[in-house]
């Protein structure tokens, strides 16, 4: 029992380093006017709940607007433009989306996310 209680807790440990690995490796990070978007998306299968994680950080010294979309390609479909709501953050702040399968390629897998956006100083607070 004790063999197979260990043997569970290393195949675990494997999948996670695993998957863990896949999602870093498809990871993609531009910079514009200040604000840098880093996006990574687990390519492993339907499955897997999550597809994408969009992360912004303002390296601004203002507040900024971002206007932005994410720009998707599934298996077995043209690019598709998606929609991001657009959003304000203070200096050194930071804001993450969470793209899910079910909402963006259903049952086809991810090949590419890519994220557009428009920077400004932000008016007012």
């Amino acid at each position: 029992m004790e063999k197979f209680r260990f043997l569970s807790v290393i195949v675990c440990v494997s999948l996670l380093v695993i998957t863990s690995a896949a999602a870093s490796d498809n990871q993609n990070a531009t910079t514009q006017e200040g604000v840098k978007v880093i996006v990574t998306y687990d390519p492993l299968g339907p499955n897997n709940l999550i597809v994408a994680f969009v992360k912004f950080v303002n390296n601004n010294a203002y507040k900024v607007r971002v206007n932005w979309k994410p720009i998707i390609k599934c298996a077995g479909s043209d690019v598709r433009d998606g929609y991001g709501e657009p959003f304000t953050m203070s200096k050194g702040e930071s804001y993450q989306v969470n793209i899910w399968r079910s909402l963006t390629c259903g049952n086809s897998r991810l090949e590419d996310l890519s994220v557009e956006m428009d920077v400004e100083k932000a008016t007012g607070n």
